[in-house]
């Protein structure tokens, strides 16, 4: 009888309890379940909205990378791009459209418009900075195609390089030849090709833009000197058959091809 004494005390503790806790338990769990059923369905809203923003930005890309492109493809890839930055602006695909705009900007001699999405660009400030330093480069070499120096410097100084340490030297190099400083000029080459980020042809380039200021051939670093048939290093005339006339602008950004962002397009970026 003890027993069931003891039990019965029990439930009526529990219904006590019940009574003055149970709205709150109640409560709790439909909150719980809430986020958990909430969280499902903003990251299935998420996804659907990268899906939508990576065909858009596909459609982009088909157009203004189409060789025979005619006016209407142009106008009509522009107003698709135009409602991407506005809808989709976070995303990924929102900055590579810009920049292909900026691009075709280019090609049509709107270098204020090609200015002008470069500078969206930047100012979206993305998580893939790789993105950020193409465009802030890509706007400081207009800049310097239009002789405006000292907005070119401007855009670049005091700034973290981040993996564009040598395509930032260079560019540095560059604005220093157009002011005719050639020793800083000389400098800021020869960082950019002591550093690690420039691929073998784009090293080749920026050496060439060094042998160009008057630098000997003796005083360069002998590992970087290619070898003739012969097995020593080649003459400059040698060389010079091997470097393409085309320079590599920039090295390959690694947003391009980044898993963690929903299938976006391997492409090339150059201005």
């Amino acid at each position: 009888m003890a027993a069931y004494d003891t039990e019965e005390q029990q439930i009526e503790e529990l219904k006590k309890w019940w009574k003055e806790n149970g709205i709150r338990v109640a409560l709790g769990v439909a909150i719980g379940l809430g986020l958990i059923f909430g969280w499902q369905q903003w990251q299935s809203h998420t996804e659907q909205q990268a899906q939508s923003a990576s065909g858009s930005y596909q459609q982009v890309l088909n157009a203004l990378e189409d060789p025979e492109k005619k006016p209407e493809q142009i106008k009509q890839a522009r107003k698709i791009a135009g409602k991407l930055l506005s809808e989709h602006s976070g995303s990924p695909y929102a900055i590579l459209a810009a920049l292909s705009l900026a691009r075709q900007d280019l090609e049509e001699g709107e270098l204020e418009s090609s200015h002008a999405h470069l500078q969206w660009v930047i100012d979206q400030n993305s998580r893939l900075a790789e993105l950020t330093h193409i465009a802030r480069m890509r706007k400081a070499r207009l800049y310097l195609s239009q002789q405006k120096l000292p907005k070119a410097k401007s855009l670049i100084k005091g700034i973290e390089v981040g993996q564009f340490k040598g395509a930032y030297a260079e560019l540095r190099g560059d604005i220093a030849v157009a002011e005719g400083q050639l020793n800083t000029a000389r400098t800021a080459y020869t960082e950019a090709l002591e550093s690690e980020d420039l691929s073998g042809q784009h090293s080749q380039w920026v050496q060439m833009k060094l042998d160009d200021l008057g630098v000997e051939k003796a005083a360069r670093i002998e590992t970087s000197a290619p070898l003739s048939a012969t097995g020593n290093p080649s003459t400059a005339e040698e060389t010079a058959l091997t470097i393409p006339l085309e320079p590599t602008t920039m090295p390959k950004s690694d947003a391009e091809s980044n898993p963690a962002i929903t299938a976006i397009p391997s492409i090339s970026t150059p201005v």
